[in-house]
């Protein structure tokens, strides 16, 4: 007998995690997920100290290779995707940031009604369930648990204190009712424990009964029965399976393996598609495109004292085990970034666009391969939030186990590498003010002082990565290159919608996973009939 569901949702990341089970909770039929890795259920993923470990594992992460970057001096990267349960809120830095109520806006204006930020908030507070109490922007009560820091350092309290003297406002919640300014970072954490959306919306106990979970289940393609996608074939133990919806199939892979299975299933460029003798089966020229991602620099500084890589050793581990165990407190806990500022790098625009990270120790890179250096460090991330430079995602080849081709400039627009500057610069200043003065003790990376435009472009251009944000790949419209419309279906076909970050027609100035979950809350009110929007 085939296989059947009512609704198959294909990945179970930050989007998918959450419209399966909200389909399943609101009683929409039998829903099935699949997702190509594991459950995720390791402690890489679920300490926050080894995420280091996760995100550079083949097990939790695609590792997508990404072509040589010309505007980088012809470096190549990988790009990570997760590849578990929970997706890459099961890897990445647990970073919570909503981004800039105009990002949404932007959506709106640009043929996307009911996703501006009026719309969006009521999501936005319904998945949160966050620590610090009810507010008018905050949620309480929802299945994503968002926390403070809990691994303090002397370092973060100077760095803030020295960016108020060099003019950046305090920001007690950058997910409240402003966005500019300088505060502490909060995570998308639970008692100390990464919170991914798997642990919150897919825990072991509790699920519905109407949801089942097929993990190792890589999906190939989609079967497209005259206008209406019908079928998903999947890839599990070595065996190609197929299983029909009966009412609809929602793509939830990701900005990068998303685009990658509507071309597999004929759903793209046509040309690109016939190279490659795939047959088409819905030309949408978008597939692929508008590939964005913010580009950041990375900067370290040495310290008197305070950081917590230099609180690293056999006895010091065995305490903060210890705190760990019992509070889930400590340098165990921590995240990427403890406090962040986001800024105007010029008075003229109407909103910040670059955001400075800053963490209380620094991660080394040596061949791409990151770990925590043990000395007296502190580091900071400069990141151009609204990037001009645009990339796409492509099939190398017909065979669903080869990697998507990405080619992305990072620096591509030269205006990027001017905002990227002028933020390095801001970071520079802060560093110097009074209040920093007692703890910083010269500068570690660059090498050297920077001071020209030429150095700083030059240093820039040898020495930017990706901030692992990648959007924008299946864009939401209502033009001709658009792939899906304000409600998530895939133009010109039926029973095919896209819920993740490959919707976003911009990307927000934040880090995105906040926003996938969201994306995935939407999905589930148009799915449902919850959403009025026409």
């Amino acid at each position: 007998m085939r296989e059947q569901a009512d609704w198959i949702v294909v990945g179970g990341g930050s989007a998918g995690c959450a419209l399966a089970a909200r389909l399943a909770e609101r009683g929409a039929g039998s829903v099935l997920l699949l997702e190509a890795g594991g459950s995720g259920r390791h402690p890489y993923v679920l300490l926050p100290a080894a995420s280091g470990k996760a995100i550079f594992n083949r097990r939790f992460n695609w590792m997508y290779p990404v072509e040589d970057d010309a505007s980088r001096n012809g470096r190549p990267d990988q790009w990570p995707a997760g590849k578990c349960l929970g997706g890459g809120s099961a890897i990445n830095g647990m970073m919570f940031v909503r981004g800039h109520p105009g990002d949404y806006d932007h959506w709106a204006e640009l043929g996307n009604p009911g996703w501006d930020y009026t719309s969006v908030l009521p999501l936005f507070r319904r998945l949160e369930h966050n620590e610090a109490g009810a507010a008018p922007d905050r949620g309480v009560g929802g299945p994503q648990h968002v926390s403070s820091n809990r691994a303090e350092s002397p370092l973060t309290e100077a760095w803030l204190a020295a960016c108020e003297q060099a003019g950046i406002p305090p920001n007690p919640d950058f997910n409240g009712p402003s966005r500019e300014g300088a505060g502490r970072v909060q995570f998308s954490q639970k008692r100390g424990l990464r919170h991914s959306a798997a642990s919150a919306y897919l825990p072991t106990r509790g699920r519905p009964s109407s949801l089942r979970v097929q993990l190792h289940a890589r999906a190939t393609d989609i079967v497209v029965e005259g206008q209406r996608a019908s079928a998903v074939r999947y890839r599990y133990k070595r065996q190609i399976r197929q299983v029909k919806a009966r009412r609809g199939i929602v793509l939830c892979a990701g900005a990068l393996g998303t685009p990658k299975l509507l071309m597999l299933s004929g759903i793209g460029n046509a040309h690109a598609l016939a190279e490659l003798g795939i047959p088409v089966t819905r030309e949408l020229p978008g597939v692929g495109a508008n590939l964005q991602e913010h580009p950041g620099l990375r900067l370290s500084y040495n310290a008197t004292g305070g950081s917590l890589g230099a609180a690293m050793g056999p006895l010091r581990n065995v305490i903060h085990a210890i705190r760990y165990l019992a509070r889930g407190e400590g340098p165990i806990s921590s995240g990427v970034g403890h406090a962040q500022a986001f800024v105007r790098t010029r008075a003229d625009l109407a909103a910040p666009n670059v955001q400075i990270i800053m963490s209380p120790f620094t991660i080394d890179f040596a061949q791409d391969v990151p770990s925590l250096h043990r000395g007296q460090t502190f580091g900071v991330a400069v990141g151009v939030m609204r990037p001009g430079s645009r990339g796409q995602v492509l099939l190398r080849s017909a065979d669903p186990a080869a990697p998507p081709r990405i080619e992305h400039e990072l620096l591509g627009a030269r205006e990027d590498v001017q905002q990227l500057m002028e933020g390095c610069r801001i970071a520079q200043r802060i560093v110097r003010m009074d209040a920093l003065k007692g703890s910083f003790s010269g500068l570690r990376e660059p090498g050297r002082e920077l001071e020209s435009d030429a150095d700083w472009e030059k240093y820039i251009r040898q020495e930017a990565f990706p901030m692992f944000h990648p959007v924008g790949t299946c864009r939401m419209g209502n033009d001709d290159d658009a792939v899906v419309d304000h409600r998530l279906r895939v133009r010109g076909l039926e029973g095919l919608w896209v819920a993740d970050a490959s919707i976003m027609p911009t990307l927000p100035a934040a880090n995105t996973n906040a926003t996938a979950i969201m994306i995935g809350e939407k999905a589930a009110d148009l799915l449902t009939g919850v959403s009025g929007d026409e």
